[in-house]
């Protein structure tokens, strides 16, 4: 065991997860009460974290601090976290969580030299993103004794993106939805996730594709009032777009619909639109809209608010 952990990412289902597996392993059963403690890096001092960590273990060999938003820490509580770690405490592990810290931060240094830290991100290229989330899918489905078609696991991506905790959501409501069957297909995906969620996204995309900039900002703004999150919006159009580049590959080698919605994973009645949708995209001009989605989701990520206003200007000049 190291005396401290740093877990950095974004991905928090994937670092919530690596969290629980950790307490359930240095913790015996029922000592959580009495050697867990549980600090918020907005509101820790500086006194908090090593006096917590010098606690000695009460009924067990080893207690844990585990300290969220590490990136929220004040200056002087890092100065004072640095401190501690030049002599930790044997019999306690603290655990760091924090979406990101700056290379070169003087935490992340010593936490390199004295313990581990561990990255939670998926891959940058959006091949290795779905790859990733479709393999992860079909472990959480396995866990719950279920599996998911290619088809549907396609379909889930299309409906998401690559949002893990989204995803990990639905393959779960889709585990009980399914009852005792133990496949998950495209029908059952459709059923839970609605259609009218399913025509919404995909009328968005045909509306861009044909440079309908009313149709495409009211598509828009129905899905946004009906509860959809700006940056999963975002997710779902440029997957929609690899969608388009991969339905012009497909067209060119004379693939049949049926074939076409099965290795795209899109339901058949909505396959029509994808192939009209593809034919009049230009492919220079869809991997232009793959890059402005890229530039997007970087300005999304790091604006404190009017992620609305990006997302509608993107759409504006995806259908300019």
């Amino acid at each position: 065991m190291a005396p401290v952990y740093l877990l950095l990412g974004e991905e928090v289902l994937l670092r919530e997860e690596f969290v629980s597996r950790l307490l359930s392993t240095l913790l015996p059963p029922g000592m959580e009460t009495l050697n867990l403690d549980i600090l918020s890096g907005g509101e820790a001092t500086s006194a908090d974290i090593a006096s917590r960590c010098r606690t000695i273990p009460a009924c067990a060999p080893r207690r844990l601090v585990l300290l969220k938003e590490a990136d929220r820490l004040r200056s002087e509580v890092w100065d004072a976290t640095v401190a501690y770690l030049d002599a930790p405490s044997p019999t306690t592990c603290l655990i760091c969580v924090a979406d990101k810290l700056e290379h070169g931060h003087r935490g992340l240094k010593r936490i390199e030299e004295v313990g581990k830290v561990l990255r939670f991100a998926l891959p940058r290229d959006a091949e290795g993103r779905e790859r990733q989330c479709q393999q992860w899918m079909r472990q959480r489905a396995r866990q719950q004794g279920k599996s998911l078609t290619p088809e549907a696991e396609r379909l889930l991506l299309t409906l998401q993106g690559p949002d893990l905790l989204r995803l990990s959501q639905e393959v779960d409501k889709l585990c009980l939805f399914v009852g005792e069957r133990q496949e998950i297909d495209p029908e059952a995906v459709e059923a839970l996730v609605g259609q009218g969620r399913v025509r919404g996204i995909f009328e968005l995309t045909s509306a861009v594709s044909r440079r309908d900039l009313n149709g495409a900002l009211s598509c828009l703004r129905h899905l946004l009032e009906r509860g959809e999150e700006p940056l999963g919006m975002l997710g779902m159009l440029a997957r929609q777009l690899r969608l388009l580049v991969r339905a012009k590959e497909l067209l060119a080698q004379s693939s049949p619909p049926a074939e076409i919605s099965r290795l795209l994973g899109v339901p058949r009645p909505f396959v029509s639109e994808i192939l009209e949708a593809a034919d009049i995209s230009s492919l220079p001009r869809l991997e232009q809209g793959l890059a402005r989605l890229l530039d997007v989701d970087r300005r999304l990520k790091s604006s404190g608010g009017g992620q609305r206003l990006f997302l509608e200007l993107a759409v504006i000049d995806l259908c300019s």
